[in-house]
């Protein structure tokens, strides 16, 4: 029994290390320099809202890329979304539309939105991106979200959120999981779409058939990735692609949000399953082994490594926090940190089930991941909680 508690004290340390080099990594990706791609054709950006979508309005409108126009979808007038983005619509109707979806029973509500504002996808746009109306994009993402595409390394190309926590614990320990997802660096034939900010070459969209592929479906980005890797598809994930989505959930809503996000990743990606029980599971067992064997100097050195890897990551947060945002002088990642694990391996193992609660619907799933039965009605407000932008993606 010993060696074993040696070994997983021993494995915890070796991923904590580890983890300090991949942050470094990351960031020395992020940072090389990329030649502009050449060709800035004209694009559609389609956009999913439901409830009040704050400070994304303004960020989108200042995006500095020279040719796109933008289809919001709501589902009804009956959502707060909807005069606020009528108003903004009008002053630019050459460049912005707004549709109404109505109410679906055969998928997810966002994916049914973004259903109803592809038809509005002019001929002559040669990328399709989406967008989700929770973040804070940057003037300039738009362009590099679009770089790899147009450049031609890639038929995909998808971006992550970076979430900003208030004082919320839920959305702290949320944000500390995610933000480790956010840095490891990605191998193209290995990467995930994010939805929530993902780029789709108009040569990729007609062999994806988007239509068909998201008839039934619950996820867009997790469907998107799974028909692309079985399409032969390249998809690129730009290091310097992370959108800003300010969050302040108590425990229970943040818990809920990371067991959704595995639940998906549970039904549709399989094997990163695997990979987020093992990497949760390690630093809760080879802490609870450092304790029983009182391995005080390995218990410190990896602790402090966690914080070192908590700090090198602030250092590549994508902006800095807007001042009045719920993140602001909220940030208790340092001694909150040694939960985020536990945090995590717990939502990891809630994960299994064929059954998902979203943004005020109840679905139920088949094997794949394909909505079988949808139940309930959305709130007038937003799952989110934000106090910066109360829209939802769903």
């Amino acid at each position: 029994m010993t060696w074993l508690a040696g070994a997983l004290v021993l494995a915890w340390l070796g991923q904590a290390l580890g983890g300090l080099w991949l942050v470094r990594l990351y960031q020395r990706l992020r940072d090389m320099a990329r030649p502009p791609a050449l060709a800035q054709p004209p694009v559609g950006v389609l956009v999913p809202v439901r409830g009040d979508p704050g400070g994304f309005l303004a960020t989108l409108a200042a995006q500095d890329y020279p040719d796109w126009h933008v289809v919001f979808a709501v589902e009804d007038a009956a959502d707060p979304a909807f005069p606020m983005l009528a108003a903004f619509c009008a002053e630019a109707p050459a460049r912005r539309a707004l549709v109404l979806a109505g109410p679906t029973t055969r998928r997810a509500q966002k994916l049914h939105n973004l259903l109803a504002a592809l038809p509005l996808l002019r001929p002559e746009d040669a990328v399709l991106v989406t967008l989700d109306a929770d973040t804070l994009p940057a003037p300039d993402t738009l362009r590099r979200l679009l770089r790899p595409v147009l450049a031609g390394r890639a038929d995909l190309a998808s971006g992550y959120r970076w979430l900003l926590p208030g004082p919320g614990l839920g959305g702290q320990l949320a944000a500390l999981v995610d933000h480790a997802v956010a840095t490891l660096p990605r191998l193209d034939r290995l990467s995930l779409v994010w939805g929530g900010a993902m780029a789709v070459k108009r040569a990729a969209l007609a062999r994806l058939d988007l239509p068909a592929l998201w008839d039934q479906a619950l996820s867009d980005d997790l469907t998107v990735s799974r028909a692309a890797r079985a399409a032969g598809l390249v998809v690129h994930a730009p290091y310097d692609v992370r959108l800003p989505s300010p969050v302040d959930w108590p425990l229970t809503e943040g818990f809920t949000f990371a067991r959704r996000q595995f639940r998906l990743v549970w039904l549709l990606a399989r094997p990163f399953w695997w990979v987020a029980l093992a990497g949760s599971l390690v630093p809760v067992a080879g802490c609870a082994a450092a304790v029983w064997l009182g391995w005080w100097p390995a218990l410190a050195l990896a602790l402090l490594a966690q914080q070192a890897r908590l700090h090198w990551r602030r250092g590549v947060a994508p902006m800095a926090e807007p001042r009045g945002a719920p993140g602001a002088g909220h940030w208790l990642g340092p001694w909150l940190a040694p939960w985020a694990m536990p945090f995590a391996l717990l939502a990891v193992l809630a994960a299994p089930g064929r059954r998902l609660r979203w943004a005020g619907r109840s679905y139920a799933l088949g094997p794949g991941g394909e909505v079988r039965a949808v139940r309930g009605s959305p709130k007038a407000c937003s799952s989110t909680g934000s106090a910066t932008s109360t829209a939802s993606s769903v």
